[in-house]
């Protein structure tokens, strides 16, 4: 009799313990790598200070940062992850080098120049002390020893051991099912982790992109948005891909929202932390010599609507795939939609490789503000 009591109450204690942990199960913050090509108080910055936020409120598990070329080369790009983590009192949050050279190599931008016209926008491709294209042989590959004095200098917390490509790889199996990766500036890491270790797509939760224009013109050269014209063969690694879930935040939504001198007063008004603080310190003087001055925000919108969805307001899916002709579209964007003899849903009439993805369109201008300023001006 006593032994069957004991194995009552052995089985009470069970199901009264079982719901806590499968509360606790549930309750388990949502993981996210950042693949970025970091500048400093940039939008990448900004993507960096709210995931920072978002895992310090227990909004998400910030598991580490990535570096890509891009904007920046990955040395620069490196150093200023690690510092501006270490302003905000952040240095916990790994920092990982990647991949500067685009899977094809580097370009000769001069020579494109001339077949097809001047970029818009030619980020680390571009050395602005001589206003014109640098010698690639020359960048930065040391992130502890720049051309020059970086804006905040160096961090005493150094970059990771381990490549970037190897920390994704590692972290989406560590995690099954849980890992986000933002790829916000090339495609060039996540490529070569799909091409090292194709089986992270059974196990990654999905890719958040900043990235192409998908109907609009591109801000690189006349056809693609510049992350992508970055790294094209990349970033159609990336999309071709049978990822569980695709998101693209392209520049048809991000050039449509403009961070102003409202929003910055804004920012002002509530700082405090450390974010707010360096953020007010950096931008001050521009809105005090031009209050008319205003910039796209880009990259934060993927962070926003990942942290919270019900920001985005329009998305629709499309099957999207880069153009990789060595041409005037070099990295254009391209996206199928349903029409007469296609269907998105069933995938009929669609081109052969190509993957259905979620496409950001439009968002809760003010919602998005509204979580913007309190991300990045809380006390976290």
């Amino acid at each position: 009799m006593k032994r069957v009591t004991a194995v009552v109450l052995a089985i009470i204690m069970v199901l009264a313990i079982a719901p806590c942990a499968f509360a606790e199960e549930e309750a388990s913050a949502k993981k996210v790598i950042l693949d970025t090509d970091m500048g400093y108080l940039n939008d990448d910055a900004i993507v960096l200070f709210m995931l920072a936020q978002a895992d310090s409120m227990g909004m998400c598990d910030f598991l580490g940062v990535t570096t890509v070329g891009g904007n920046s080369w990955v040395a620069s790009g490196t150093t200023a992850a690690l510092k501006q983590l270490e302003l905000i009192g952040r240095s916990d949050i790994p920092v990982y080098m990647g991949c500067d050279v685009p899977i094809m190599g580097f370009r000769n931008m001069a020579a494109e120049r001339e077949l097809w016209g001047a970029p818009e926008y030619s980020g680390a491709y571009w050395d602005w002390s001589t206003s014109d294209f640098c010698d690639v042989s020359q960048r930065p590959t040391d992130y502890l020893n720049l051309p020059s004095e970086p804006r905040y200098g160096y961090a005493e917390t150094p970059a990771q051991d381990e490549h970037a490509i190897d920390f994704i790889i590692e972290q989406v199996h560590k995690y099954p099912g849980e890992v986000t990766i933002f790829v916000i500036g090339a495609g060039t890491n996540m490529a070569l982790a799909v091409r090292k270790d194709p089986s992270i797509l059974e196990d990654a939760a999905g890719v958040y992109y900043m990235g192409g224009a998908i109907d609009i013109p591109g801000n690189s050269n006349a056809a693609a948005e510049f992350n992508w014209y970055y790294d094209p063969e990349g970033i159609k690694i990336c999309l071709n891909s049978a990822w569980k879930d695709q998101l693209i935040v392209p520049n048809d939504i991000a050039e449509q929202v403009f961070y102003t001198k409202e929003i910055f007063d804004r920012i002002e008004a509530n700082q405090g932390n450390a974010i707010s603080n360096l953020i007010v310190d950096g931008q001050k003087s521009r809105y005090e010599s031009n209050p008319d001055a205003s910039s796209f925000v880009w990259d934060s919108i993927v962070a926003a609507v990942w942290l919270k969805p019900e920001i985005a307001t329009r998305i629709e899916e499309r099957y999207v795939d880069v153009d990789t002709n060595y041409g005037m579209n070099y990295g254009r964007a391209i996206g199928w939609w349903t029409s007469r003899n296609r269907d998105v849903e069933t995938g009929a009439g669609m081109p052969y490789g190509v993957q259905k993805c979620r496409v950001l369109f439009d968002i809760d201008r003010e919602m998005f503000w509204d979580f913007y300023v309190e991300m990045l001006t809380a006390d976290a």
